[in-house]
């Protein structure tokens, strides 16, 4: 029973699209075709943005790149997924808080009313509908934060074999300064492109194509994170969830 609902809210997740209004990432110098190549070491870097500005990309560095960034320790993410198929589209929204090892998300109707919430602390996750007094827990499994909200985790990047990889550079989308990365999943035969936040480290943008129609798009807008943020990681009950590991 655990498994079947929480595959149910997967597939669920898995028709969200998430319109948003880019974020500028600042003016920055980017790379430029001058700029010799150098080995990739986060300890030698403040920050993402520090250790970008220093180095060129292209495919054959890409992965060593991006096994090298780092992700905020907290953020908020606003996020919409389409998903196109024959005759139409089913897109929606959702909203992602990650802190202390925990995830709470927001899956918004079409109306853009909160429809429903999921928790995911260490192995446990929490799912109930809006104003709701009860909810079901179960285990995650791999289930990740990322997951929750249908987003396709950057450093899965580096699960490809090269050849699959076929362009990488630096570009600006939605106003964000970003690495794109376009790669060939042999296992479906899409051909994908991610967009992946400079400053940020976080994914920010996915198409999926079959050949060259567009069958899956990913919009995200990195927010700011509340103050204080208990009453995000609490249940219908009141009962507050602890620090876990994602």
């Amino acid at each position: 029973m655990a498994a079947v609902l929480i595959m149910a809210a997967a597939l669920l997740l898995s028709f969200f699209d998430f319109s948003f209004s880019g974020k500028s990432g600042g003016h920055i110098t980017l790379p430029g075709e001058d700029t010799p190549d150098v080995g990739v070491d986060m300890e030698e870097y403040i920050s993402n943005l520090e250790m970008l500005q220093s180095v060129k990309i292209d495919r054959s560095n890409i992965k060593k790149l991006i096994g090298a960034m780092q992700r905020p320790e907290r953020y908020h993410l606003a996020a919409s997924t389409t998903i196109y198929y024959s005759g139409g589209q089913s897109t929606t929204a959702a909203e992602c808080y990650v802190s202390g090892g925990r995830s709470r998300t927001m899956v918004f109707g079409p109306d853009g009313v909160v429809e429903r919430h999921l928790l995911l602390s260490g192995e446990d996750v929490y799912i109930w509908k809006a104003g709701a007094s009860t909810y079901y827990t179960g285990r995650a499994g791999s289930f990740t934060s990322d997951d929750l909200i249908y987003v396709p985790t950057y450093e899965k990047i580096l699960e490809l074999e090269d050849d699959e990889i076929l362009s990488a550079d630096f570009s600006l989308y939605n106003e964000v300064y970003c690495i794109v990365v376009e790669a060939m999943d042999s296992r479906s035969g899409c051909r994908c492109l991610y967009y992946i936040s400079v400053e940020e480290g976080l994914l920010v943008g996915a198409q999926r194509f079959e050949g060259e129609i567009l069958v899956y798009a990913l919009s995200a807008e990195v927010l700011a994170f509340p103050e204080q943020e208990d009453d995000l990681f609490t249940l219908p009950a009141g009962t507050s969830i602890p620090a876990g590991t994602v």
